[in-house]
């Protein structure tokens, strides 16, 4: 009688264990709010001048601001739409004089 309970009890700890492990897979598949249906993702491509470097990013929701600083002194902010999947502004940025 133990016997068949201890065989009963590691059946359903396997099938628990299987509906664990396909609902990560089902789940994980799935990004939250993405339209993408799978497969390779397009990388997201803007040039940057040659001279320029990647100052700073900062990700809001679905918007990624890239700040690019140049040795002289000017940038630019590119703004990127990840859901559109792409460049949905351009800021640039001039130095000033101090006043």
């Amino acid at each position: 009688m133990l016997k068949a309970v201890v065989i009963g009890l590691a059946v359903l700890i396997v099938l628990a264990l299987a509906a664990l492990v396909a609902g990560i897979v089902v789940k994980g598949g799935r990004l939250a709010g993405s339209d993408h249906k799978g497969g390779w993702v397009t990388p997201l491509m803007a040039q940057v001048p040659p001279d320029a470097e990647v100052e700073s990013m900062a990700l809001d929701g679905d918007r990624l601001v890239v700040h690019i600083k140049r040795p002289d002194g000017s940038g630019e902010l590119l703004v990127f739409d990840l859901r559109r999947r792409n460049l949905s502004g351009r800021i640039r940025l001039e130095p000033g004089s101090n006043r």
